[in-house]
């Protein structure tokens, strides 16, 4: 029930469906990735979808609306943690070195934000340059140099993590 006065967003809940069908599932892994932690991922994309349903029409591009929000309210909810999660965090998946997954989520933890959904989206969820451009709202020739920055990052942190 809402209030007469109260001017509802005219929004197509059919194409909101739409794009939750489509993309949770990769999006949910992508921001666990990033964040390294279920509990920023459940957050950051179920925040992300509930205001794409508050916004409506207003969203002339629902799914790349949809990626930059869920990356953005994860980044923010990390700013606010002081700590990386646990391995509780990670997803139940036969066969994981968690020691390995650990140094990789340490590494990526320490790559700034945006080289961070560089490398995930990119080299985790197999996006073209140019989609994940489109998704963060930016450059493709933005997103090739900070991918190319984390691999640099991403190599020296994992070496040292295999030398100690």
């Amino acid at each position: 029930m809402h209030d007469a006065g109260v001017a509802e967003p005219d929004c197509d809940h059919d194409v909101v469906r739409a794009v939750y069908e489509d993309v949770h599932k990769r999006l949910w892994r992508a921001v666990l990735a990033y964040s390294g932690s279920r509990h920023v991922a459940d957050e950051a994309v179920a925040e992300a979808f509930a205001q794409l349903l508050r916004r409506g029409s207003a969203v002339s591009n629902p799914e790349g609306w949809v990626w930059r929000s869920a990356f953005r309210i994860a980044a923010g909810e990390l700013a606010a943690r002081s700590d990386l999660g646990s391995v509780e965090d990670l997803p139940e998946v036969a066969a994981v070195d968690v020691e390995s997954a650990m140094d990789l989520l340490r590494a990526l933890s320490a790559l700034s934000s945006q080289q961070r959904a560089c490398v995930v989206l990119c080299d985790l969820q197999d996006l073209t340059v140019a989609r994940t451009a489109d998704l963060l709202g930016t450059s493709s020739p933005t997103v090739r140099v900070q991918r190319m920055r984390a691999r640099r990052r991403l190599r020296v942190l994992l070496e040292a993590d295999d030398v100690a």
